[in-house]
């Protein structure tokens, strides 16, 4: 059975959508929830420069950064979705 979206990630995405690097605050989520929002593509572990960690960098560009749990622009469109 796919995670669903519960009203605890969403929000934690609307909180993470006002941040202005897009994190998520860790004491916000547990790791069910983490694994949840990284599996419907609405979060994942990404740098300042945009890369989500595991993804191909075959220049080694990325591998001394520092990777935060951070909504993506599939998240952020979920945030934003019902908002008056």
């Amino acid at each position: 059975m796919p995670p669903r979206l519960t009203p605890k990630r969403l929000a934690a995405l609307r909180l993470a959508a006002e941040h202005p690097k897009g994190s998520i605050d860790p004491r916000s989520v547990t790791e069910a929830d983490e694994l949840a929002l990284e599996e419907l593509g609405l979060a994942d572990s990404i740098d300042d420069c945009g890369h989500v960690q595991g993804a191909p960098d075959p220049d080694g560009e990325h591998r001394g950064h520092p990777h935060f749990f951070r909504i993506t622009k599939t998240g952020r469109t979920e945030a934003e979705k019902g908002k008056a």
